[in-house]
């Protein structure tokens, strides 16, 4: 996989997958068009998240909109690689603090080593079709640490985040899932 070449040696990772009745080339091309975020869950946890930057900095309260991939890109994360069978995102930052987490993506950061006191997140989309005629879509993210303080300060915000994290993903593997079988030709 894409990803392995991105972040061989994670501290934390996080995998789920949905079967899709569907061709892979209808799930690649959903998958970048469906609302990932349309889910009133999503909403209510990424506003959550977005709290602290709105009392701490006078930011806005993110309005209804709909989330695609292009919309995760243009929020901070850069595209490592995109390939049918694979789409893999990457960013960095201080993932643990609620303001001022993110750094600007920078393709060439992930290829070296992971700077004392950051972290990189690498996630990915894998598509693959099923002996059973299906395809499974799958999402993967890890993470890497650059120094032990932040690794602990990461886990520490993993222990807390990791299940919402979790659900967040499952919730936009459905929607893939629906978005194909509202408006496109299944298998």
């Amino acid at each position: 996989m894409l990803i392995d070449s991105f972040a061989p040696n994670p501290d934390a990772v996080e995998i789920h997958s949905i079967a899709i009745n569907a061709s892979p080339e209808t799930v690649y091309q959903t998958l970048w068009t469906a609302d990932l975020g349309g889910s009133l869950i999503i909403k209510l946890l990424l506003g959550l998240r977005s709290l602290p930057q709105v009392v701490l900095r006078g930011g806005r309260v993110p309005r209804d909109r709909k989330i695609t991939l292009q919309t995760i890109i243009d929020s901070g994360f850069g595209i490592l690689a995109n390939e049918p069978e694979e789409i893999v995102l990457g960013v960095r930052g201080k993932f643990w603090r609620p303001t001022g987490n993110l750094l600007p993506f920078d393709r060439d950061s992930f290829t070296s080593a992971v700077r004392p006191g950051l972290a990189r997140a690498v996630w990915n989309f894998s598509i693959k079709e099923s002996t059973a005629g299906e395809t499974v879509l799958s999402t993967e993210t890890r993470v890497m640490c650059g120094d032990s303080a932040s690794r602990r300060k990461f886990r520490m915000y993993w222990f807390f985040v990791r299940p919402f994290s979790g659900l967040i993903r499952r919730i936009m593997l459905s929607a893939v899932r629906q978005e194909v079988g509202s408006g496109s030709t299944s298998k």
